[in-house]
């Protein structure tokens, strides 16, 4: 025999057998809302980290970037 399909809410159980189909919509549009933050939490860490790889290799190239001298040489006339 299986086990009754139940949720707990504010540590209230609740089987899922005596929800309405509203209640069952809800706790369907929650878990999909879990799993989207799960997701978005993901990218984020991806950006931040590309964010970090791209100013790292910047003030690599800006450091090891040797500038022109300048030079003040006068024509004469």
């Amino acid at each position: 025999m299986s086990e009754e399909k139940k949720i707990t809410l504010n540590g209230n159980e609740y089987r899922l057998s005596d929800l309405t189909a509203g209640q069952i919509s809800l706790i369907q549009q929650i878990n999909r809302c879990s799993s989207k933050i799960h997701e978005l939490e993901l990218d984020l860490g991806q950006a931040k980290m590309a964010y970090d790889g791209f100013i790292f290799t910047l003030e690599k190239t800006l450091v090891h970037t040797v500038p022109e001298p300048e030079t003040n040489l006068k024509k004469s006339a």
